[in-house]
């Protein structure tokens, strides 16, 4: 058995090695890996929400401990961002389980033995007798784009880094989505007469999903985008944000993938939404927030929808 302390000082020595450019404001690279259970995890399964990738040297080890303790310890405010998180290293799935059960991580860790996706980051590390991730971690915005690359980690610091660079990098997304809509609703297309907002409406898209059956099987609607159909009964009061969308005595609250578009606050009737579902586990305080703006009672685990546009049909 390897010394861990050994494992230590080895990495501390290797840290000379040359960092990887900066990916920051670079696409995500696509990955598809297992994670300690065995469940596969893609890129796109977090799309419409942010993503930490957390890369680290070896499980078990007092800085890769620390670090990821601090990221349990912050989870709940993490999930309340919308964020999750992924932890990468190298190691295999037997590790990963014995390194989660040990220490109650709520999040998952990849198996990247291959070193695939580290490479895809430029995090690969160490020499042929020894192998390892460099310890980086990415901020993964909605739109699957890079937001923040933190080169340098200080296991004892990070996790507050990157709560600080998410409230900002959040706060940017929405003043800059208020400066460019100012609240105000925009069509962006006709479509056989029924007006169209957010992105254009998908041509070659036919199918279409009543809200009530996809709610029956709502893992089958994460992936991908798909059409959603059902009644408004209720837009957000302030700027018309997101809507709830209902079919018989189902209902979903319909996100505008991070406020990019908006629709009259006045809107009813029935309407298509392209787009996915997507899990949520909301704190108390935002779902009183969502409450004050017109949502009604949430359950604090609950299917939503992400929308890239949405047909009002007339």
């Amino acid at each position: 058995m390897v010394n861990k302390s050994l494992i230590a000082l080895l990495l501390m020595m290797l840290n000379f090695m040359a960092v990887a450019d900066s990916m920051q404001g670079q696409p995500a690279p696509v990955f598809n890996l297992k994670d300690q259970n065995g469940q596969a995890h893609q890129l796109a399964d977090y799309q419409g929400q942010w993503l930490v990738l957390y890369f680290y040297p070896k499980d078990g080890t007092s800085g890769c401990t620390v670090e990821a303790n601090a990221f349990k310890d912050n989870y709940k405010k993490l999930k309340a961002m919308n964020t999750e998180v992924l932890g990468i290293s190298l190691d295999d799935a037997e590790s990963h389980r014995k390194f989660i059960a040990e220490h109650d991580l709520p999040f998952n860790l990849l198996v990247d033995s291959d070193k695939v996706m580290s490479r895809a980051y430029g995090v690969d590390g160490g020499a042929a007798f020894f192998s390892y991730a460099k310890r980086q971690t990415f901020i993964v915005n909605p739109e699957g784009m890079i937001a923040r690359h933190f080169e340098e980690v200080d296991p004892d610091t990070h996790v507050a880094k990157v709560i600080k660079a998410l409230n900002e990098l959040q706060a940017d997304t929405a003043d800059s989505t208020d400066q460019s809509h100012e609240g105000v609703p925009v069509i962006t297309e006709h479509v056989e007469g029924s007006p169209v907002y957010g992105d254009s409406w998908p041509k070659n898209e036919d199918k279409d999903y009543q809200l009530a059956n996809v709610l029956e099987t709502p893992e089958r609607y994460e992936n991908g985008r798909f059409i959603m159909s059902g009644r408004i009964t209720k837009v957000c009061q302030t700027m018309g944000c997101w809507m709830v969308l209902s079919d018989s005595d189902e209902f979903a609250r319909v996100d505008f993938n991070q406020h990019s578009f908006f629709i009259p606050k006045d809107t009813q009737g029935q309407a298509q939404v392209y787009g996915h579902l997507k899990l949520v586990q909301d704190s108390q305080e935002k779902r009183a927030h969502l409450s004050a703006e017109g949502a009604g009672e949430l359950a604090p685990e609950r299917y939503e929808i992400v929308a890239y546009s949405v047909k009002l049909n007339k």
